[in-house]
């Protein structure tokens, strides 16, 4: 069985911006392991979250699930999560903009500085995670 994976975003809360919308790595594992790693807090708050076995519309409101690709299996489930896991997570001074948006396309380019992922399938995923939050209501549509 091929080890697949796809990036989740869910609606954004309380409201439903571009910039509130939450992105997640989500991995099927060879194991049969599913595995969604992503960052949670704030800027500046920022911490890292793996769940294991946890059904990805139990944790929000899904709005998409993009495919990425599909990983060989002969790279081990526990290299993957440590390269993820080890993925730098921005809280500085400097990174108030920064968000899960940037940690998942810097955890892709990871998988891709290894070998695991290709250039393309990144720049691929990133583009339908950015088409995805930009699916987002308009700031006018919550206006009073």
């Amino acid at each position: 069985m091929p080890q697949k994976l796809f990036i989740l975003i869910y609606k954004g809360q309380p409201l439903d911006y571009t910039e509130y919308r939450h992105t997640a790595l989500y991995f099927h594992f060879a194991s049969s392991t599913r595995s969604i790693m992503h960052i949670i807090g704030c800027p500046g708050l920022f911490r890292f979250a793996h769940n294991i076995n946890v059904d990805p519309s139990s944790m929000g409101d899904l709005a998409k699930v993009v495919p990425v690709a599909e990983i060989p299996t002969s790279i081990g489930e526990k290299s993957i999560c440590e390269t993820v896991t080890r993925t730098p997570i921005r809280n500085g001074r400097m990174d108030l903009d920064w968000n899960c948006q940037n940690w998942v396309g810097d955890a892709l380019k990871r998988l891709v500085d290894r070998g695991w992922i290709t250039v393309e399938q990144r720049g691929d995923a990133i583009d339908k995670m950015a088409d995805a939050c930009l699916e987002a209501g308009d700031e006018q549509t919550y206006a009073v």
